[in-house]
């Protein structure tokens, strides 16, 4: 019985959505946008924010729903675990951090 409850609670933990604050950016290189002006880059920092708040916030209600299905599995009904999602928002939110700060990288070197 306690080696059925611990597989469960391996096998809830292994697909748990990460905690945004805890996706490192992906490296994009500033070379991307250096030829755009301030202004030009301004309004692609802008952009960019905008689509990281979104994902974000969808991947902060992926890892509280996570933790709550997986809290569920472990005290009342293993079977809940079957609905554990994972990092749906992880690759994008890696992949924006990073162009957020190739974007500043490229803003500093042109003096905005």
């Amino acid at each position: 019985m306690k080696l059925t409850i611990a597989a469960i609670a391996l096998a809830a933990m292994a697909g748990c959505a990460t905690a945004p604050d805890k996706i490192a950016a992906s490296y994009v290189s500033p070379t991307a946008f250096a030829g755009m002006s301030c202004a030009a880059l301004n309004i692609e920092a802008q952009r960019v924010n905008a689509r990281l708040t979104t994902a974000t916030g969808q991947q902060t209600e992926q890892a509280n729903n996570d933790a709550a299905m997986t809290a569920v599995a472990l005290l009342l009904f293993w079977p809940a675990a079957i609905f554990i999602g994972g990092d749906s928002q992880a690759p994008a939110i890696a992949q924006m951090r990073g162009e957020a700060s190739a974007i500043q990288a490229a803003a500093q070197t042109r003096g905005c």
